[in-house]
Parts: structure tokens; C-alpha cells; sequence
């Protein structure tokens, strides 16, 4: 018999005494076994879309009620008596409220994730000074949402932000920025807390009054922190500390030099 006539017997015979047997595939899985299954994925997948679709929709409906914010708006607090342009400012009273306020305000575009990332640090680490807000922020708190506390008014409040930078320069929402906040005493410009605490004008065209100072500068732009808190005329600790910090910030931001520190500290009697 032939070599191959006999292998064919015998796998003939293999065939008949173990017909129940599955055959198997030596490179794959059995025939008939389905591939395992990751059940993980399946569960973060269906819980993840949910998140996503409802994330979206609560975005969508802030957007929305975001655009009742007319943006053109804000020209009207140039109509204020004692409105002054921060580009007829000296560069130490701009810089008194950036340094205090928002030391990256030139560098953003209404929101600042590093600053906001960086003031939460400091509030954990209860050596808070600075806010997580940028001034853009601040302007359009201010003057939309200023009765509204919540989450939703933060996210409306940076969509709008944003809206303000596009439509505005840095210059023009400084300005609505000093000309739209709480000093105290009434008082809710610059110019007019300059008058009323120091008998000074933030204004370099103005020869009636004396120019204000870097002192004065820096202690307006710390008071509007706790406005009925910090009194000019009986200063706390606490507000003189601030006071000596926002000084600090605008010599290493470069509105004022060495010198001028110097003096205004001295001045401040630490």
C-alpha cells in the first residue's frame, strides 16, 4: 500500500472513533469561542457621554443668556462726572491696580488659566492677595452681574469677558475698570476717591489739583478689596500690609522705580 493510501486510511479511522471532537485552529482561537470582552470600557463609555452631552448643554444655555450682555454698554460709564482715561493717568496709578489686581492683564485675553490656577494655590495655602478674576472679569461683574453670586453668573461672566476684550482695548477696559468700582465714602471712580480721601486728581491735565501720588495710587488700589473695611484715615495691619505689597508688585512690574518705592514706603511708616 501506499505511503499515502495509508495516511488517508488513517485519518479515516481518527475521524470515525472521535467524531464528537472540535477541531481546532493551532494559530487562533477555538472555533466557536467568542473574544473576551472589556467590560471597563463599555461602562466609561456609557457614562462618559451622558457627562459630555449634559456639559454641552448646560455651555450652550450660558452662551445664550451670555448675549443679553450688551457689550456697547459699558461706553456709558465715560459719561460719569469724574471719569478720567487711564491713558491720562500717570503709569504708577494704572500700575498700582494691575500689579494688585492682574499682573498678566496685557498678556490675556479676558480669562487667565494661570493666574486663576495660581490665586487657588494661594487661597489653599491661605496666602491669598491677589484675586483668581482677571480685570476684564471684574468690569463685567461690576456692571452686569454685580447682585448675582453663583456658578452660572462665572461662566456667563467669561463668555462676556471675552466678548469686552474683542471689542475694546486693554486701555479702554482699564478704564471702565478704575471708573466702575466701590472706594468707599460713595465713591465710585478713581478720580472721585482721589478727591474725596487726598485732595489730589488722577488726572495729568488737571493743574487745579495736586497729582496723586504713588502712595495714594497704591492705597485706593488695595481698599477696593474690603472698600468698608480698609480706612484710609485709621489704616489696619492688615491694610498696610496689602498697601506694602502692591507696592512691592509695581517695582518688580516696573511702574515705579526703586526710588519712588523708597519714598512711598517711607511715607506708608514701615
Amino acid at each position: 500500500m501506499k505511503r499515502s493510501d495509508r495516511y488517508k486510511q488513517h485519518t479515516k479511522q481518527t475521524r470515525e472513533k472521535k467524531p464528537n471532537m472540535p477541531q481546532h485552529n493551532t494559530y487562533f482561537q477555538p472555533v466557536g469561542k467568542p473574544p473576551k470582552r472589556k467590560k471597563g470600557k463599555g461602562i466609561f463609555l456609557k457614562l462618559l457621554i451622558p457627562i459630555v452631552i449634559v456639559l454641552a448643554i448646560f455651555i450652550g444655555a450660558m452662551y445664550a443668556l451670555s448675549l443679553r450682555a450688551n457689550v456697547d454698554d459699558l461706553k456709558s460709564i465715560e459719561d460719569k462726572d469724574t471719569f478720567v482715561s487711564v491713558s491720562n493717568m500717570p503709569d504708577y496709578t494704572k500700575g498700582a491696580f494691575i500689579a494688585m489686581e492682574d499682573e498678566r492683564y496685557y498678556k490675556h485675553h479676558g480669562f487667565d488659566i494661570k493666574g486663576t490656577s495660581r490665586a487657588l494655590f494661594s487661597t489653599l495655602s491661605d496666602k491669598s492677595v491677589q484675586g483668581g478674576s482677571t480685570l476684564t472679569q471684574q468690569v463685567v461683574k461690576n456692571y452686569y452681574y454685580d447682585n448675582e453670586q453663583s456658578f452660572t453668573r462665572k461662566v456667563k461672566e467669561l463668555f462676556v469677558a471675552h466678548r469686552v476684550e474683542k471689542a475694546y482695548d486693554k486701555n479702554e477696559i482699564l478704564s471702565f475698570y478704575v471708573n466702575n468700582i466701590y472706594f468707599g465714602s460713595n465713591q465710585y471712580t478713581v478720580e472721585g476717591a482721589a478727591n474725596h480721601y487726598f485732595g489730589t486728581t488722577t488726572d495729568k491735565n488737571n493743574t487745579n489739583l495736586p497729582q496723586i501720588t504713588v502712595l495714594q495710587s497704591a492705597m485706593l488700589a488695595s481698599k477696593v478689596n474690603a472698600p468698608s473695611v480698609y480706612d484710609i484715615n485709621d489704616m489696619s495691619d492688615n491694610y498696610i500690609n496689602r498697601v506694602k505689597i502692591d507696592l512691592e508688585k509695581m517695582k518688580q512690574q516696573n511702574y515705579i522705580t526703586d526710588v519712588e518705592y523708597e519714598n512711598a514706603i517711607q511715607e506708608l511708616g514701615v
